[in-house]
């Protein structure tokens, strides 16, 4: 046999060895036949299976410590040294249990501890290094995980978010209309009302002066003798006209027929001047709803307000009608 050949055997029956080892098994079996007294076969399956099995540092510690102790019974104090020293490489602060391991072995491991102090200080300090670079790399990875989840957070809440946008269309010959029609259209409905309000009422007052001034006329009918034929008699002539003891209220009602008229149409001119100030042929509203939210309800809009006519008994009247 050739020695590649050879090379290649040995390693296949390592691999072989390997994959047939079950770490916590092993460790099992290190354990009874330690306990049971076979000192000999737990050294020589403990140092074999840490050579070709991928143990962790606990369980490393453990195969250690039943070789260092199977070592210290069988009476090979260098190896036991080895195997106790080897363990506290692993971990510098392990310590025997007194109640389940004699006192001559705890003290020939605490004399490894104290001959090997320095460098087990070291070790404490490279581990107290790694620990902190552990924690780091731990914390680390949460950020990252936080912030990935926020990230996804946030797509799925813009995945579930639409942007709608309304364009509403505003006429301009609106802004000409009285009684705040433009206020109303631009849905400033707050200055609408007011002039709504302030007009109705100048409008009213100035219907009702003028009525109040009409109810004051009465018909009279006049004889006037003829000048030119006194013996020919009189003739008469039917008047229409105002009693002079009416003379002061048809003034106080007549200079409250003229300002309400003038107040009705200044307020017109100033709504109209107001509203096309403020006029935009085009309104565009954005607006991001969730998909999975209710729609909102759309108020209504104020209606403008209507002026109407009606007859009465002795002329015509006049009203103003506001819904908001």
């Amino acid at each position: 046999m050739t020695r590649a050949a050879a090379l290649l055997s040995l390693l296949l029956s390592i691999t072989a060895a390997a994959q047939a080892i079950v770490p916590d098994r092993e460790l099992e079996i290190v354990r009874q036949n330690f306990n049971v007294g076979n000192y000999r076969e737990a050294l020589t399956r403990a140092r074999n299976a840490m050579e070709v099995a991928n143990f962790n540092e606990a369980q490393r510690v453990e195969l250690h410590k039943y070789a260092g102790l199977s070592a210290f019974n069988l009476g090979e104090a260098p190896a036991a040294e080895k195997h106790f020293y080897s363990l506290l490489q692993l971990n510098p602060d392990y310590v025997l249990d007194p109640f389940a391991y004699p006192p001559p072995a705890i003290r020939l491991f605490e004399e490894v501890k104290r001959k090997n102090a320095d460098s087990l200080n070291l070790i404490r300090q490279q581990l107290a290094l790694r620990e902190e670079q552990l924690r780091r790399e731990a914390a680390e990875r949460e950020k990252a995980r936080l912030l990935a989840e926020e990230a996804r957070r946030r797509l799925e809440e813009q995945a579930r978010e639409v942007t709608v946008r309304t364009v509403e269309k505003r006429s301009l010959l609106v802004n000409f209309v009285p009684f705040g029609a433009g206020q109303f259209q631009q849905g400033r409905t707050g200055l609408g009302v007011l002039f709504a309000s302030l007009e109705g009422a100048a409008g009213l007052l100035n219907i009702i002066s003028y009525l109040v001034i009409d109810r004051m006329f009465v018909i009279q009918t006049i004889e006037v003798p003829y000048r030119i034929y006194p013996d020919d008699g009189i003739f008469t002539v039917t008047v229409r006209r105002i009693p002079p003891d009416l003379k002061n209220s048809r003034d106080a009602w007549g200079i409250a027929k003229v300002a309400s008229g003038i107040a009705f149409y200044s307020l017109i001119a100033i709504g109209a001047a107001e509203a096309l100030w403020r006029h935009k042929d085009e309104v565009v509203t954005v607006e991001t709803r969730r998909l999975d939210a209710p729609a909102p309800a759309t108020p209504p809009k104020p209606e403008a307000p209507k002026v109407f006519l009606f007859p009465t008994s002795g002329g015509l009247g006049a009203g103003v009608s506001l819904r908001f």
